[in-house]
């Protein structure tokens, strides 16, 4: 079966032109001396001195004998000043053959135009690569959002500040790397496949291993294998990557996701409130500079954190007082609820958790919904966990950790029980991890930052697709 594709007849001339006269339209390794923001910045020590810049031209402009070009690099834009009479024959083919949308080397000396603008004046131009397919508008042609995700690498050229939100993430993450480096945390790597999908309430990706015919699920989260990492004698562990989870797309989530998971030994969730509070800090800081960042049409301030109770904010949020009030309740928005700790977080997640807007640590959550954390002793009915809430958005999850092997496989039949009832959301058994506790696991807190999430907080981005350079689409016809 032979591909055809139809590209723009006038770009593949001008492709078939310089081809002709011995130019090749797809260019070797050009080296550059700065980019566009290197120039701006330092416009006073670089002005009369030669300068090499490669990028997209976004804008060409004729004016007799002059012609100014629009060049984008990653860093932003500058404009290129050219004068016919400057240049050589070679490059004054290819400016004849220039169209908006290729990739373009520029050799030249660093000026500021009579209007002012900071360009380079170039004296030679090399083709890069040749673009065969015509650039959307600015303004119009990537106006649907849904053609933007589908089309990003467009996307990205025409919206800078779509690209900034991508870089803004990325200075996120190293900063919660290197935080926890200086910390003395150690990243380590789990298995992507495997045999049971634990440490999560999730339905996974389920796949098939030809060489062993059997079916593996796709990681939904890095917990257990950690924690096994424990028992072998690590003591402050993470890791950062992709965790798949078979279920809805939303502004708030998408089937695959990034997850920072960590692990301290003899720590507990005192411990991972502190290293919780300090990574969320420094990683909005890293990308804003500043602790106060706009969400929408609200100011989040990241330099303090609230914490309360999950029954407090229920009973604040409610006016409900007594158990029975608060059981009946919820047991109008889910018949299905059996328990106190079931019903409080029912009315949590469905009256309170969308209307916290300040970074806000939920503590003390039932033990029915946390099946790996330990009980509090003096009211077992709730567990040493907490989330961290903020714009309505969960971005962290932590517990002082179970390490009662026996009370492990109690949870786990607890789960079993849950998923009877027809509560999709449980911990599968896993036999191996159970083994592993057995053999004694140090008492140790753990964590789970939603990187995605706190991206989009960081970025001042409303879906998550904004913060994904790929994200996952419905399908369309063609």
């Amino acid at each position: 079966m032979a591909f055809e594709f139809s590209f723009d007849s006038d770009k593949l001339k001008k492709l078939e032109n310089l081809r002709a006269n011995g130019y090749e339209p797809y260019g070797p390794k050009f080296e550059t001396s700065h980019n566009s923001i290197d120039i701006r910045k330092n416009f006073d020590k670089l002005e009369g001195k030669e300068a090499s810049i490669a990028g997209r031209v976004i804008g060409k402009r004729s004016h007799g004998k002059l012609v100014f070009l629009d060049l984008a690099d990653e860093s932003g834009n500058i404009q290129i000043y050219i004068l016919d009479k400057e240049l050589d024959d070679s490059s004054k083919f290819i400016l004849e053959n220039l169209d908006t949308g290729d990739i373009i080397g520029v050799n030249g000396s660093v000026v500021k135009t009579k209007t002012g603008e900071i360009s380079v004046q170039a004296s030679k131009i090399t083709m890069l690569s040749k673009s065969l397919l015509p650039l959307p508008s600015k303004w119009y042609g990537l106006e649907d959002t849904e053609k933007r995700y589908r089309k990003r690498y467009l996307d990205f050229i025409i919206n800078t500040e779509s690209r900034e939100k991508i870089r803004k993430g990325s200075l996120m993450v190293s900063k919660i790397r290197q935080t926890l480096e200086k910390k003395g945390f150690i990243e380590v790597v789990v298995p992507t496949l495997q045999s049971i999908p634990g440490g999560g309430n999730a339905k996974p990706f389920v796949t098939h291993y030809n060489a062993l015919d059997r079916d593996l699920y796709l990681k939904i989260a890095s917990e257990l294998y950690l924690k096994r990492m424990l028992v072998g004698g690590f003591e402050k562990i993470f890791d950062i990557s992709k965790d798949f989870r078979n279920e809805g797309m939303d502004t708030r989530h998408n089937p695959e996701f990034m997850m920072l998971e960590l692990y301290q030994a003899y720590g507990d969730l005192g411990t991972m409130l502190e290293i919780s509070e300090e990574l969320i800090k420094e990683a909005i800081f890293s990308a804003n500079n500043t602790y106060k960042v706009q969400f929408g049409d609200r100011e989040l301030d990241f330099s303090k954190f609230q914490i309360k109770t999950m029954e407090d904010s229920v009973k604040e949020a409610t006016g409900l007082k007594s158990e029975s009030e608060i059981i009946e309740a919820a047991k109008g928005i889910n018949p299905k609820v059996s328990s106190y700790g079931e019903a409080v977080n029912e009315l949590f997640e469905n009256k309170v958790s969308d209307n916290i807007v300040q970074p806000t640590f939920i503590t003390r959550f039932p033990i029915e919904v946390s099946p790996l954390a330990k009980k509090i002793p003096e009211d077992k009915r709730f567990v040493y966990r907490f989330e961290l809430y903020v714009a309505g958005i969960e971005i962290v999850n932590a517990f002082s950790e179970l390490n009662d092997p026996i009370d492990q496989v109690s949870r786990f039949n607890v789960e079993a029980e849950r998923k009877q009832r027809g509560i999709d959301e449980t911990q599968e058994f896993d036999r191996d991890f159970v083994e592993a506790l057995g053999y004694g696991m140090p008492p140790a807190g753990g964590l789970g930052i939603g990187i995605d999430r706190l991206q989009m907080l960081g970025t001042n981005s409303k879906s998550i697709k904004e913060v994904i350079p790929f994200p996952q689409l419905r399908t369309i016809e063609d």
